[in-house]
């Protein structure tokens, strides 16, 4: 039975899907909340909103190409971008010193 339980625990958590095009993306100290996310091909409306401490970027890249860009944004700003995206994987990360390495990333499921 203790296996039961074990296999479960490497599992990715279920991702949250975007709402008729529309995705909220909180930064928080070196986390994104949600840090797994789905959305359908085509136009995203993403908003970004810093909850953190310190300041913190957003950068969208699939296959090593930077496909969405959200600037530096301290404590409290709110940033909301729209894109194109076809469909594939897409690695979300933070540009920051090393903030990717703290643990400040995340996927991106387009279908």
């Amino acid at each position: 039975m203790a296996l039961a339980v074990l296999a479960g625990c490497g599992d990715a958590p279920e991702p949250v899907p975007a709402r008729d095009g529309r995705l909220t993306i909180a930064q928080v100290d070196f986390r994104f909340r949600p840090q797994h996310v789905e959305a359908g091909a085509g136009r995203l409306r993403l908003t970004v909103v810093n909850r953190a401490r310190l300041a913190h970027t957003l950068r969208i890249a699939q296959d090593g190409r930077e496909r969405v860009r959200v600037t530096s944004q301290l404590p409290g700003q709110r940033t909301t971008v729209t894109a194109r995206l076809a469909p594939g994987h897409y690695r979300l990360l933070c540009a920051l010193a090393n903030h990717e390495e703290l643990g400040m990333h995340g996927t991106l499921v387009v279908r």
